[in-house]
C-alpha cells in the first residue's frame, strides 16, 4: 500500500466519522436519507467510510452506557 492509498483511507475514515456525527446530532429520517444519498453518489461506499461510521456510532453508544452507570 502506498502513502497515497493510506492518506485516502484516512480521509475516507474521517469522512465516515463526520457523517456519523452529523447523524448522531440530528437523528432524523431526512438526515439519514440525505447522508445515504451523499455517500452513494458514486454507486459505492468506501469500506473506510463505513468503518468510520461504525466506529463513531459504537463509541457514542459506549459513552451513553457509561454516563448511565454514574449515579
Amino acid at each position: 500500500m502506498t502513502d497515497n492509498d493510506q492518506n485516502q483511507n484516512d480521509e475516507d475514515f474521517d469522512y465516515g466519522c463526520e457523517c456519523a456525527m452529523t447523524l448522531l446530532n440530528e437523528p432524523t429520517e431526512d438526515c439519514l436519507n440525505d447522508l445515504i444519498d451523499e455517500l452513494d453518489e458514486d454507486g459505492m461506499i468506501s469500506t473506510e467510510v463505513v468503518y468510520g461510521l461504525l466506529a463513531t456510532i459504537l463509541m457514542s453508544m459506549n459513552e451513553e452506557e457509561h454516563e448511565g452507570d454514574e449515579h
